[in-house]
């Protein structure tokens, strides 16, 4: 079997660790270039500041979050929002923007996560899409909005 193409974000502890300061600094660089989107408190400035230098210091738990949807009709339709981030204070800082994966049809007696994981994951890293070394957790969610 051929490889199968990867879903592009980062895969690996470190890599997670060391996103997160340059992908948050992109996005507060596009909320400034944007001038209806609502700005920071300097105390929800100092806050994400904080969370940062708390995550670079090594605290926190890199994960991968698997969100997954069923169309609101059938049901045979399913996508999946896949996030790489630091869980800290039961909160996921992101390290990356969000990969999109789907719509995939499937059974719409079968689970979101089940017809997801399915396709995307694999023992054989070279046939898996979703590569992410052990040592990130990877959670999947079913989420029951459409």
């Amino acid at each position: 079997h051929a490889a199968q193409p990867s879903l592009h974000f980062p895969g690996t502890a470190a890599a997670i660790r060391a996103a997160i300061r340059p992908h948050h600094g992109a996005l507060a660089a596009e909320l400034d270039a944007d001038p209806h989107a609502p700005a920071l408190t300097p105390e929800e400035a100092a806050e994400e500041e904080a969370l940062i230098a708390r995550i670079e210091a090594g605290e926190g738990t890199p994960e991968v979050f698997v969100r997954c949807f069923s169309d609101k009709g059938t049901g045979w339709m399913k996508t999946a929002t896949i996030t790489a981030g630091i869980r800290i204070d039961d909160y996921l800082f992101e390290a990356a923007n969000p990969v999109h994966f789907g719509p995939v049809r499937c059974r719409p007696t079968e689970k979101p996560h089940q017809t997801i994981k399915r396709h995307i994951w694999r023992v054989n890293r070279s046939r898996s899409m979703l590569v992410v070394e052990p040592d990130v957790s990877v959670v999947w969610y079913d989420d029951p909005r459409p």
